[in-house]
């Protein structure tokens, strides 16, 4: 939708967005801080600057919602990810009773200026709005159109420590149908607090430099899922070292280890089934070790049920659909509630 087309709207600037682990970075929709670029391998680097898992929360009594983002990739979509996934915006209102419920998403179309009307002519009534931007795609700026005269604050971030999440594409959100069905932000929503999305596709491979990193976020729990981009020898040379720089500087946060989904097409193909039993053994490996030292902070979920068992929840054999992230979140969040209970 072009600027003729929308109505006469009041527009507002949407700051700096919540579900970022820093705040010195360099760009306000960055995942990782100024310094990272200097640590981390170049693919890494160029990942954080999509804005996967950022949101922002704002309260409004406008009947009618657009949004306007400047975008700094022109590639808009994937073969296997529609537009609104990789480079949309995903609105969700507060019902009475609190819970967040999905209205609207964008559909973009043009490079680099996107403009969408959201809602128009909804029932009146101030609500608290969450807006997910987008998980493949770099965003300049952002701003929300409202009717005018409409009242409109931005709300502050929760302050919880949150879940912070490391991982591959999976975590990047490949392959959801919308930024809101990644499995950090339907966790988000069923825990109540933020998951901080770090997932770097093709590059969760547990370089030290990344759990120093990380481990500068005070979370409630950090969670490790990078075995889809691993293989056993590199898990063997990584995971452990990993783990111990992050204990050296979280001595008492919880860990939660998760295994690799078990790709769909694996029960045809026996080399692949021995690589999913190599990997998770030389993760089990790590995890035994921290266990046999001591640490009682550290939990591993194993991959059964991640994706369902009917072979319906990925796009490629690996990347979940909305159906695959629905699964996993159903799988990780009774251990992340008892993790956060204690």
């Amino acid at each position: 939708m072009t600027d003729a087309a929308l109505p006469t709207l009041d527009w507002h600037d949407l700051g700096t967005p919540h579900g970022k682990g820093f705040t010195d970075t360099l760009r306000p929709y960055d995942r990782l801080p100024a310094r990272a670029e200097a640590m981390v391998p170049e693919a890494v680097w160029d990942l954080s600057r999509m804005a996967s898992g950022l949101f922002t929360r704002f309260r409004t009594d406008a009947t009618t919602i657009a949004v306007r983002t400047t975008l700094g990739l022109p590639d808009l979509g994937m073969t296997h990810m529609p537009p609104t996934a990789v480079s949309g915006v995903d609105l969700y209102a507060d019902t009475p009773d609190g819970v967040s419920r999905w209205v609207a998403v964008s559909h973009p179309a043009t490079f680099p200026v996107v403009e969408a009307l959201l809602l128009d002519g909804i029932d009146t009534g101030e609500r608290d709005y969450t807006l997910w931007f987008p998980l493949f795609n770099r965003v300049e700026s952002a701003e929300i159109g409202l009717t005018p005269d409409a009242s409109f604050t931005l709300l502050p971030e929760d302050e919880t420590p949150p879940v912070v999440y490391y991982g591959t594409s999976i975590i990047h959100g490949a392959s959801a149908s919308r930024p809101g069905m990644t499995v950090t932000a339907q966790l988000s929503r069923r825990l109540g607090r933020r998951v901080l999305g770090l997932g770097f596709s093709g590059n969760g491979k547990m370089e030290v430099e990344l759990a120093e990193l990380i481990a500068g976020i005070p979370a409630a729990v950090y969670v490790i899922d990078c075995l889809p981009n691993m293989d056993a020898d590199l898990v063997e040379e990584r995971a452990l070292p990993f783990l111990e720089a992050l204990r050296a500087k979280r001595p008492d946060t919880p860990i939660m280890l998760v295994e690799d989904r078990t790709l769909e097409n694996a029960w045809v193909y026996a080399v692949e089934r021995e690589k999913h039993a190599a990997r998770r053994g030389a993760l089990r490996a790590a995890f035994e070790t921290l266990r046999e030292r001591g640490d009682t902070r550290i939990v591993l979920v194993p991959a059964d049920g991640l994706l369902g068992t009917d072979g319906d929840a990925t796009v490629d054999r690996s990347h979940p659909t909305d159906l695959g992230f629905h699964r996993q979140a159903d799988v990780l969040e009774p251990v992340l509630r008892e993790i956060l209970s204690e």
